[in-house]
Order: structure tokens, then sequence, then C-alpha cells
């Protein structure tokens, strides 16, 4: 055997090796469906979830923060006005806001641009015993720190302090919830992970750090790095390795045509599954190694198809000289 059918071999087996192992990993890591255990796509910060403040008609703001396998992140929420916070700052007539006021994410950076949510009308229950306010926020996108080309080693940073307000004239008038509650819901292939500072959250090795940046944050300071799972970044591994099967058939097989077009449909359905179909030619990453594969297969492919085809020339010219 020469040491060319040997490299190949070997790497044939290596790759057999890495999908089975990969392949199991994932069907261990399978838990009812969701990747990794139960509650890992979640976690909240601030007051601790319950329906308790609710019930009693005591002031509340929820917020729900989810994504998808994008990477796109929304925001909604709800909320609940005391009737004694109602009455003292005339909510009837003075529209309520939120604003979110973003936490430093680098070092030397300070945030100036704040998040406006749109708080819907406030509708009261006369004929409860408490008759607070309930209201709605309406769904709108959430602006995160991240790059999603790199995935799926792609992170993000959401860090927050929500401020409820309104407007009296020119004037801006906070109001002191006690009960501010952040949930994040998170996609399936993600888990967040609660910062409690500003330097696990800024992450940055710098000497730029002081001593007050390893100050807890307050009580309203919503800080998470948000990363992708260890189990679905072997999913990615897996399908990748797939899409290798066809070059290394390809050296075995007379055909190289069909394991260019199964490569070429196989990249196709990676993609769309993975990050979906392209959108005004953003490339990911994880593009360029589909992209290397497709032509590394058809490449391959080419030379191979060549070397058939001069084989079949000498073949036809030596039957031709032959026959003479």
């Amino acid at each position: 055997m020469s040491p060319g059918k040997k490299i190949l071999g070997l790497t044939a087996a290596l790759l057999m090796v890495t999908l089975w192992a990969s392949y199991f990993y994932v069907f261990k890591e399978n838990s009812g469906g969701q990747l990794g255990g139960v509650g890992e796509s979640t976690a909240w910060c601030g007051t601790p979830p319950s329906t308790e403040a609710a019930l009693l008609g005591k002031d509340q703001l929820t917020l729900r923060v989810t994504n998808n396998l994008r990477g796109e992140f929304m925001l909604s929420g709800s909320l609940v006005v005391s009737e004694r916070t109602f009455n003292r700052y005339d909510l009837s007539r003075n529209e309520l806001r939120l604003r979110l006021e973003p936490l430093q994410w680098s070092y030397g950076v300070t945030p100036i641009f704040l998040e406006q949510v749109k708080v819907q009308p406030l509708s009261r229950n006369l004929s409860a015993t408490n008759k607070s306010a309930y209201a709605e926020l309406e769904p709108r996108p959430i602006g995160v720190q991240g790059q999603v080309t790199e995935f799926p080693f792609d992170t993000y940073r959401y860090g927050y302090k929500p401020v409820l307000y309104y407007l009296k004239g020119s004037e801006r008038i906070d109001l002191r919830f006690k009960n501010i509650t952040t949930l994040m819901e998170m996609s399936n292939t993600f888990t967040p992970i609660q910062k409690y500072n500003r330097v696990d959250y800024i992450n940055e090795k710098t000497s730029m750090i002081r001593d007050e940046d390893y100050k807890a944050y307050g009580p309203h300071e919503c800080a998470f790095s948000v990363e992708r799972k260890g189990s679905f970044k072997a999913v990615v591994l897996l399908l990748l390795l797939v899409l290798c099967l066809p070059l290394l058939l390809v050296f075995y097989r007379n055909e190289p045509g069909i394991d260019f077009l199964a490569t070429l449909l196989g990249a196709a359905i990676v993609r769309v599954l993975l990050i979906g179909p392209v959108q005004d030619f953003q490339l990911y990453n994880i593009d360029f190694l589909l992209g290397a594969a497709i032509l590394l297969v058809g490449t391959v492919s080419l030379i191979k198809a060549m070397h058939i085809n001069s084989r079949r020339e000498m073949a036809l010219r030596s039957g031709e000289t032959s026959s003479w």
C-alpha cells in the first residue's frame, strides 16, 4: 500500500471516530429535546420571579429577554402599578415611560445612548380589591454587544438598568420601583451567565481596571454573558464533518461529479439549517468553511475527472495503434 493510501485510510478512520464520538456526545447531552440540562437556557436577575407582587397589587416590573438561533434579541414584559403609585404620580394623565440605561461594556467607553421601551396604556380593574393598574411593554429588538458573524463561537453581552419615569413639562421624574425582575429566556442553543460586577462583565485584561470596578452591581442593574452551549457547538462540528465525507469518497469513486453535487447540496442545507438563508450577503465565518469544503471537493473532483479523461484518451489511442 502506498503512503498516500495509508494517509487517506488513517484520515478516513479518524473522521469516522470523530463523527461517532460527536454523535454520542450530542445524544448524551440531549434532555427532553433540549441541549444540555433543563434550565440551562434560562436565568433571572433582580427581584426573584414571583406572582405575589401582582396578586397583592404591588409595584412590579418584569422584563423578558428572548433570542433566536441567529443571535437576534427581543425585549418584552409587563408592568403592575399599585393604587398608591398610580394616584401619587397621577398616571391617569401622565404617560409612563421606560428607559434602559446600558452598563459600561468596555473600559474607556461611556455609554450615552439609551434604549427607550414603549409602555402600553395602563388599564385598571376597579372591581378588584387592590385596584392596581396593569400594562404590557411593546415588544422590540434590544441592542447587545457581540459579533454575530463569529457563529458558532459568538458571545453576547446584555447589560442594562431599567428605569420607569414620566415627563412633567420639561422635567423627567423617575419612579422608584422595588420589584424589578429581568428574565432571560434564551434559545435552546444559548446559555445565559450572570455577571455580578464590571470586571466580570467587561472581561478585558487591561491596566485601566480600578478597585471600584470590583464593586457589585446594584439591585436593578442586570448583566449577562450569553454564550453558545458546548453541545450545540458539537452539533455544528458534526454537520461540518459530515460534509467531509464526499471529499474522502471522491478518492474512492470513479464518478467525482456526484460527490461535488452532494457537497454543494449538503453545504446549502447546513447553512440554512444553522443560520438561515443569506440576507443582504452578510457572511459568517462558517460560510468560509462551507465555501472551502465546496472548493476543495470541486477541485479534487475536477482533477480526478481530468485524470480519468486522460487515461480514457490514452486507452483509445493505444487501441487505434494496435488496430493498425
